[in-house]
């Protein structure tokens, strides 16, 4: 069995999150799932997330969340809000694009 000393951190080449411990994703489930549900609109979600210290971006197709340093830290499938599911209920998100087409931000 191999000891880990020192937290993984995300992909850097794919800029999407490694998936998190299970002790993780529930304590990020519990602080965050519930501003993703009672969010009335994706502004409305962004400043929820932002008095949390995250920012939502989109990569690769994922909705994905990174902390106030600019990493990757989860998708919202992995805490349980996927990103089909909010644009049923919030509409689909305007998005703009980096360069690539591979990262993108919200347009507010």
């Amino acid at each position: 069995m191999a000891i880990q000393s020192a937290p993984l951190d995300a992909d850097a080449s794919s800029g999407m999150p490694i998936p998190l411990d299970s002790e993780t994703a529930m304590l990020l489930r519990t602080v965050l799932l519930p501003h993703f549900e009672k969010a009335t609109s994706w502004g409305d979600l962004c400043e929820r997330l932002a008095s949390k210290g995250y920012e939502i971006t989109f990569r690769n197709g994922h909705l994905v969340l990174e902390d106030d340093a600019g990493r990757p830290v989860c998708t919202g499938s992995m805490i349980g809000s996927p990103l089909s599911r909010l644009a049923e209920r919030l509409g689909r998100p305007k998005l703009r694009t980096d360069f690539s087409g591979e990262s993108a931000t919200l347009q507010q």
